[in-house]
């Protein structure tokens, strides 16, 4: 099974922590109350821990949920904090090539990527 995100795919991150004990209902409704959209309408949620050493990606894919789960072996990941402007005006929504350096281990709030050039 391979998941597919494209350039065009929005991605929605969680600017405070979330407790990874909850499962796939606690994470859905994450996404409904911290970043209050529906995430059966699709898209791609990313969240961090408390202690910023596992970050999560939560997906509907229109047949089912996935979760995914990424612990560092040592360190922790950069992320964004509530007053860094991410992109096209929505406090939350972030381009693919954010999720990618963050999974790297990059930090993705220093980096300034280009808009796209038309949106789709």
């Amino acid at each position: 099974m391979s998941i597919q995100v494209t350039l065009q795919s929005r991605i929605f991150i969680c600017q405070e922590p979330l407790d990874f004990r909850c499962g796939f209902n606690g994470t859905a409704a994450a996404c409904r109350l911290k970043i209050q959209k529906n995430p059966l309408e699709g898209g791609l949620f990313v969240f961090i821990n408390q202690s910023r050493t596992m970050i999560r990606l939560y997906l509907f894919d229109g047949h089912g949920e996935l979760l995914i789960t990424k612990k560092v072996a040592q360190g922790r990941f950069p992320w964004w904090n509530t007053s860094s402007a991410i992109s096209e005006g929505s406090e939350t929504e972030i381009m693919i090539e954010h999720i990618h350096l963050l999974l790297r281990g990059g930090d993705p709030k220093s980096v300034r990527l280009p808009p796209p050039w038309k949106k789709i």
